[in-house]
């Protein structure tokens, strides 16, 4: 695991205390805790003087199985269209979205991943600026999730999407620990179709806050990523005398770093969007100063469109570019993230895909897709015009299993690499609220 001494020197960290304190803070959006307590204490009847325990209290009455089965129905089946749906169920004090998500991704082989999903209240729509579509705005939620494949990877952690006063204030938050088992194939496949096995124990924590610009669709807000390196790489394939691409001090190493993001966000719902867009620009500065072993600079930017063909029938495009700078670590180089693709496979200090889907609704519940998308990472961002193009493609299918949350399930097939590889979905391939 990730040297002790390293990592604290990132969590002494005061953005990284106060970041961690905020994870903690919890509550139904737009709802400040003096309200709450205001609400709770109006609700709550005046004392009553104690009266002899009625009998009848000691010895209920026996559960009316009908009763109960109404209250199974309205939990898990959708009083609307009858079907399956577990939006009652998710709305519930103690309700829960249980996911277990088979692992096919060709990085790391098949497995097992399990979340349980929390959701702090019930969505909440609200009017579209300047007589657009109304919009959906998820509550705060809370995933605990792990991990494990058939080579020996592991994962587990927490993360927490806060949204407060109707989604003006937005908050992410994430910490886990992975042991991987994953193929380096140099930095823009420098080992010329080789392939080595290294394994890496990573310490990971990520925060963010956004706070919406006026009445506009703009967000802006500060972040901090940490993340925590102990690798081993077995070079004994390699010829005598060739490179691996790495220094010997990424291997026991950490990062840290300190960045401002502005993103733009008019999607009608966050899972399952029909219309809209969400662009995000993302800027950091990774430095020995804020814990970290490297001084580096690195920026991002993601753009996802959402544009309604017909009443059934959406297309979807998705850019994104990605920069390092020259004194990344090799585990934080700029790669592919498109379907099909391997994960880790590509990477390079500049990175950049296209990608598209059009999804067409066949019914109120079901969903069928298909998508496609390329690729290309280099050194030099004059190289990407040159550098060779990464295709990948497939379809899928989905089942809108909580209609109130727009939360749809499903699985795609992607072939890519050579190889097809399936994914199981929840949501949509791109978006994460």
């Amino acid at each position: 695991m990730a040297n002790p001494s390293r990592a604290w020197r990132a969590w002494r960290s005061p953005v990284a205390a106060v970041a961690a304190f905020a994870l903690g803070q919890e509550g139904p959006p737009g709802e400040r805790a003096d309200e709450r307590v205001a609400g709770e204490a109006a609700e709550s009847p005046a004392p009553q003087a104690q009266t002899p325990i009625d009998p009848d209290l000691e010895n209920p009455a026996p559960i009316d199985p009908a009763a109960e089965d109404h209250t199974l129905e309205r939990l898990f089946f959708d009083q609307t269209d009858g079907a399956f749906d577990a939006s009652g169920f998710l709305a519930t004090r103690t309700g829960f979205l249980p996911v277990a998500v088979p692992i096919t991704e060709p990085a790391v082989g098949l497995g097992l991943g399990l979340g349980l999903t929390f959701f702090h209240g019930k969505p909440k729509v609200i009017d579209g600026r300047g007589g657009d579509t109304p919009r959906v705005i998820m509550p705060s939620s809370t995933v605990l999730f792990g991990a494990a494949t058939e080579n020996g990877t592991w994962a587990a952690g927490v993360a927490h999407m806060g949204v407060w006063n109707d989604g003006r204030i937005r908050y992410n938050g994430s910490v886990g620990y992975a042991a991987l088992h994953l193929k380096w194939y140099g930095q823009g496949g420098s080992l010329g179709g080789r392939s080595i096995d290294y394994e890496n124990d990573m310490l990971l924590f990520d925060q963010r806050i956004r706070f919406q610009l006026g009445q506009s669709d703009f967000f802006l807000g500060p972040r901090y990523s940490f993340r925590g390196s102990n690798a081993r790489l077995d070079t004994s394939p390699l010829p005598p005398g060739q490179d691996p691409g790495f220094d010997e001090g990424d291997l026991d190493s950490q990062t840290s770093g300190l960045g401002l993001t502005l993103s733009y966000d008019s999607l009608d719902q966050p899972f399952s969007p029909t219309r809209g867009f969400r662009g995000e620009a993302t800027g950091a500065w990774f430095d020995d100063a804020l814990g970290g072993d490297f001084d580096y600079g690195a920026a991002s930017f993601t753009g996802i469109g959402y544009i309604p063909i017909e009443e059934r029938v959406v297309l979807a495009l998705r850019g994104d570019f990605a920069f390092n700078g020259d004194e990344a670590p090799f585990y934080q180089l700029s790669g592919l993230d498109v379907r099909g693709l391997e994960r880790g496979r590509y990477v390079d200090d500049f990175a950049a895909s296209l990608q598209s889907e059009l999804r067409v609704d066949v019914s109120d519940r079901w969903t069928v897709l298909g998508f496609a998308g390329l690729g290309r990472v280099a050194g030099d961002f004059d190289d990407l015009i040159e550098a060779t193009d990464q295709w990948a493609g497939g379809g899928g299918v989905r089942y809108l299993i909580a209609r109130e949350y727009g939360l749809r399930m499903g699985v795609d097939v992607a072939y890519g690499d050579g190889d097809a590889t399936v994914y199981i979905t929840v949501g949509t391939g791109w978006i994460r609220p």
